[in-house]
């Protein structure tokens, strides 16, 4: 075991959220009830929002890295069993099925990003190529391209280079898919989250 277990926290669930699982085994978090690990997408969900720092910041340092420790080896349990994709893809295509372009960004970002997101100016943002495969722009003096062919994204901002190891996306990310066609943006966000273990997240050498 790394780190501690959490205490019992003044924002702690005092039983499983509805339609989750009942077994405080299966939680990160189990003494709060929080960040489920009972499938490969909640996991990684997990990890997606407890990198988010207001996240992090109700733990001591102990707390987190015990939650780290926790999420890190429901992922590594779920990359080893053997058909995870395709039943994760499953999961996930149930989940998402319907779910509109905020819904999507809250889902990929968090809510804390999701908020700095759309309170970006579209003023900061400039589209430089923008075709059905490939779109490369500027969000501020932040590079990004994103490629639907090859399922790739390359960015450069420290939240971006912190987070390439758990496919946290960063706030420059969903300003930008916020100013593309909402068609195009909802298609886009469904896509990454859906399959998400097949994107790549790069980011430029130093």
């Amino acid at each position: 075991m790394v780190g501690k277990r959490p205490e019992r926290k003044p924002f702690g669930r005092p039983n499983a959220p509805k339609g989750y699982p009942k077994n405080q085994s299966v939680y990160a978090d189990p003494e709060n009830w929080r960040y489920p690990l009972h499938t490969s997408y909640h996991a990684k969900a997990a990890r997606r929002y407890f990198d988010d720092q207001p996240n992090r910041s109700k733990y001591t340092e102990d707390e987190q890295a015990y939650i780290d420790w926790r999420i890190n080896e429901a992922l590594k349990k779920f990359e080893a069993i053997q058909g995870t994709r395709t039943s994760t893809r499953t999961h996930v295509t149930k989940d998402v099925e319907g779910m509109s372009l905020r819904r999507l960004l809250r889902a990929l970002l968090g809510p804390a990003r999701f908020k700095r997101a759309t309170e970006i100016d579209d003023s900061v943002v400039t589209v430089t190529l923008d075709s059905e495969d490939q779109i490369d722009a500027k969000v501020k003096d932040y590079l990004v391209q994103i490629n639907r062919k090859n399922q790739s994204i390359l960015h450069d901002c420290q939240d971006w280079r912190k987070n390439l190891a758990s496919k946290g996306m960063c706030k420059h990310l969903g300003k930008l898919i916020l100013t593309l066609d909402e068609r195009r943006a909802t298609d886009l966000s469904r896509s990454i989250l859906e399959h998400k273990e097949a994107w790549k997240f790069n980011a430029p050498g130093p």
